[in-house]
């Protein structure tokens, strides 16, 4: 209990009781005995007190329209308190679920050792392999009906018990989500306390990994491949004839079958169909069917490009749009700080780009990571301009900016995200279950170099090519055997970046990393042309 109430974060806000993250962390020690007191009771009885089942909604600005309430998210203030009871109760449920093997190798959301860039790159793995043995894919992405909102409470408690948890932690789960109430804060204005009947309490603790247990068993329904982020579902099969479409349909049935049985629906009016292909479509006879809320079939739009889970894909698995997404993002916030600080300094600047540019560059970039010389110098050239903005570097070239400013290029940071992802999947960093296979180890006695080296597969086209599974294996291959045998992620980033200290690449984007074979010979991880690159013409007061 004194290690929960130490690691509050004081800087949330309170919850209805009034009771203030500040005051418990700083009188940790003295409220350590009796909230373990209160806990342990409530637990034992399977009763939640009152405060701690009431929820103050306060509505989050989304985007579009600020005049329209659709555009906003609500989101849930609850008891400070609560939530320490709620995290003791979540852990003891994620370990049962974990022991027991329980949770679906497809759900990617709120479960340990998965994550979105995880999802992504086991996707985009069998997309650009069906693409490179020139075949095509349909792709459906699913949209829940206010998916948290209208999860019924009785259904929810049957799944909990289907999973084998204990008595105690059902009962408790149960009152916990019963008798619960709410109301509105908007300009602090308040509304009266309101019953809520159904749905998981946005904003606690417990929620997420209850709306997980509820969906988990939503892939056993299905033939099609399915990728879940709680919520966030897409269903995909490889098309080869017209039979393959009337089986994705039928996948599709049994989602709807499932969302009656369950009382989840789907909005049919909002997913999506995406058709993915090397080649140049035809006009698309082959649609795909729903049904609303009415009964009645409706026909899914299709898509030329979808955000999955926060990157752009198209239907060529280009990545083009995100990467000018994300440019113009991180330009805009660039400007921003440019017109809000009259003078930037070398650490304030390396702070601010650090903190609010620079994740907008890298988020997912194992995923859509660029391999031509445009893309590439598109995504470099935003630090490029923004270091200019220092007034005691202006005058520098980029390299030296780089230097003086201990920044390393964007190319250099992706290659290294790169091996830091290979490490995670080959280490056992990332849930085995879901990552086995992913690698094949090289089958060739070595002679040299490290023990982990991986078996390079033959492609066909450049999109596969370029993909994470094959670009990675040169490189992974020529590290020294001190940096793959680390016993942390941490230390194998220490190790990189001592083996790579002097790489030319760090500090200019424009060289290439040269990796050395037994035949000494020199390969390079991107392609680049013959073409001579400019030098940087970027004038002190142009924007970014």
């Amino acid at each position: 209990m004194l290690g929960l109430l130490l690691n509050v974060n004081p800087n949330k806000a309170p919850g209805p009781d009034g009771i203030h993250p500040k005051a418990l962390k700083e009188l940790a020690e003295i409220l350590a005995k009796p909230l373990t007191i209160i806990f342990n009771t409530s637990l034992q009885t399977g009763i939640v007190p009152d405060l701690w089942k009431i929820g103050n909604i306060i509505a989050l600005f989304k985007k579009g329209d600020k005049s329209d309430p659709g555009n906003y998210r609500p989101v849930s203030l609850t008891s400070v308190v609560g939530k320490l009871m709620e995290k003791i109760v979540r852990k003891v449920i994620v370990n049962h679920m974990i022991k027991n093997d329980l949770y679906s190798k497809k759900q990617f959301g709120f479960i340990s050792g998965r994550s979105t860039t995880l999802q992504l790159l086991l996707v985009m793995e069998e997309w650009t392999e069906i693409l490179d043995k020139g075949g095509a894919i349909d792709t459906i992405y699913m949209d829940f009906m206010k998916a948290f909102d209208k999860v019924p409470h009785k259904r929810l408690i049957t799944k909990l018990e289907s999973y084998g948890l204990s008595n105690q932690i059902i009962k408790w789960v149960d009152n916990f989500l019963n008798e619960r109430n709410q109301k509105v804060t908007v300009n602090g204005n308040e509304s009266s306390n309101r019953p809520v009947t159904s749905g998981i309490p946005q904003g606690s603790v417990l929620g997420p990994i209850l709306f997980v247990i509820y969906i988990n068993d939503l892939p056993e329904c299905v033939e099609a491949n399915t990728y879940l982020f709680a919520d966030d579902t897409k269903i995909f099969r490889e098309i080869k004839t017209e039979e393959d479409r009337k089986h994705l349909q039928d996948d599709l049935d049994k989602l709807q079958q499932w969302s009656d049985t369950w009382l989840l629906k789907f909005h049919p009016n909002k997913c999506k169909v995406m058709s993915i292909s090397n080649k140049r479509l035809t006009e698309v006879t082959t649609t795909y069917y729903l049904h609303d809320q009415d009964g009645k079939s409706v026909e899914l739009s299709r898509s030329e490009g979808e955000k999955d889970l926060g990157v752009m894909v198209d239907d060529k698995v280009n990545f083009d749009k995100h990467i000018q997404q994300q440019v113009n993002k991180a330009n805009s916030i660039m400007g921003l700080i440019r017109r809000t600080y009259t003078f930037l300094d070398e650490t304030s600047f390396r702070y601010l780009f650090q903190a609010l540019v620079r994740p907008h560059l890298e988020y997912a970039e194992a995923v859509w990571s660029p391999f031509t010389k445009k893309d590439i110098d598109t995504i470099e050239k935003v630090q490029k301009r923004a270091t200019k903005l220092i007034p005691s570097l202006k005058n520098m070239d980029y390299p030296n900016r780089l230097k003086k400013l201990k920044m390393p290029t964007l190319q250099y940071r992706r290659l290294r995200g790169d091996m830091i992802e290979v490490y995670k999947i080959i280490n056992g960093i990332y849930d085995h279950k879901v990552v086995t296979g992913f690698f094949e180890l090289s089958d060739v006695e070595q002679t040299r170099g490290h023990n982990k080296k991986l078996r390079k597969l033959s492609c066909k086209i450049n999109k596969r090519k370029n993909y994470f599974s094959n670009r990675v294996i040169d490189v992974w291959n020529n590290l020294p055997q001190e940096a793959v045998s680390a016993k942390s992620v941490k230390n194998f980033e220490i190790a990189i970046d001592k083996h790579w200290e002097n790489q030319e690449m760090k500090y200019n984007h424009n060289a290439n990393i040269e990796l050395k074979t037994r035949r000494k010979r020199s390969y390079t991880i991107i392609q680049r042309d013959d073409d001579k690159i400019e030098a940087d013409k970027v004038v002190d007061d142009q924007r970014p």
